[in-house]
């Protein structure tokens, strides 16, 4: 099988098992930029960071929907424009998990969008062709919610109308997407996503995972909750701690350049996410000195909280020798 069967054949997995009940946000986004071949570094980061605070309390179609609508609206923010076969496949995408009782107007809406692209899509102006993906979410959204993304309500019957003005009314629509602010949804409140992200962080069973989780300090949850918020970003760091990429990425990420002794508390960090965890859990890192400071714990929460992956309570931590 060459690559692009290969390929086809994995969206056509992705597609026929969108609906797992288990599935997390995390696996949604990588699926999502799969399915639409996106390769924008800037815009998956920004993604990551908006969607670490989501609360994992509702169906797969509202995940989907809900990475599909921040994914758009990023590429807006970044000036990221999806190219004609993006569109077809964001289409694509929303008729696979749209509502079953509403698959008759899902279609008619898709195909009339889909024949517009075929017939005027390189006509488009390029301020029309970068909020596209968004048109089609407030499409989308309509019909799954009765209302567009910024909650104004949108009579299902008026939604050709609607299309047809998010069209003509491009700069306005444009300043709109731009300025529009993600909620935060307190991922913090949310235990099943955390356990379920310990559990891939760790190999540890769930079951064994939850009483442990729970008998924690505040202060040590707080930190186990910033680690799983930052999961996909623990994982795409810990392939590049080899490479010359990783210190470009995270200096870009962070805004800032970092020493060599700072990069190298990170990679180490990184190295031992699963250590540290295990430790916080099992009640690993003893208190030590008359401060009560467990120097190997702090050293390494000082390397994720200068790849701004835990919060740090001060601006300046104080590393000592392990």
């Amino acid at each position: 099988m060459n690559s692009d069967s290969s390929f086809m054949q994995n969206k056509h997995i992705i597609l026929q098992n969108w609906n797992d009940e288990n599935v997390l946000i995390t696996d949604i986004l990588t699926n999502v930029i799969t399915l639409l071949n996106f390769n924008d570094s800037t815009v998956k980061n920004q993604i990551i960071q908006v969607l670490k605070n989501h609360d994992g309390s509702t169906t797969p179609s509202d995940k989907w929907f809900d990475v599909l609508k921040t994914l758009a609206i990023l590429s807006v923010k970044n000036n990221v424009i999806f190219s004609q076969a993006q569109i077809y496949d964001l289409l694509t995408i929303f008729s696979k998990i749209a509502d079953e009782k509403k698959k008759e107007v899902v279609n008619t809406v898709t195909f009339n969008v889909y024949k517009d692209i075929m017939e005027n899509h390189y006509k488009f102006e390029e301020n029309l062709k970068l909020i596209y993906p968004v048109i089609i979410v407030n499409l989308m959204h309509i019909i799954k919610y009765s209302k567009d993304i910024d909650g104004n309500p949108v009579n299902l019957f008026s939604i050709n109308n609607y299309y047809q003005k998010s069209k003509s009314n491009i700069e306005q629509e444009l300043q709109k997407i731009r300025s529009y602010e993600f909620q935060d949804k307190k991922f913090e409140g949310n235990n099943n996503e955390t356990i379920k992200l310990l559990g891939l962080l760790t190999g540890r069973n769930e079951t064994d995972l939850l009483p442990l989780y729970s008998s924690l300090q505040e202060s040590d949850q707080k930190k186990i909750i910033d680690l799983c918020s930052n999961y996909q970003k623990i994982e795409d760091y810990g392939k590049l701690i080899e490479t010359e990429k990783f210190s470009d990425v995270i200096e870009n990420e962070i805004g800032r350049k970092l020493s060599d002794s700072q990069l190298q508390h990170a990679a180490n960090s990184i190295k031992k996410t699963k250590k540290y965890i295990e430790n916080v859990l099992d009640g690993g890192f003893l208190p030590k000195g008359k401060h009560g400071i467990n120097h190997v714990k702090h050293n390494i929460e000082y390397g994720f909280q200068l790849m701004g992956i835990m919060k740090s309570k001060r601006r300046k931590s104080e590393i000592k020798s392990d």
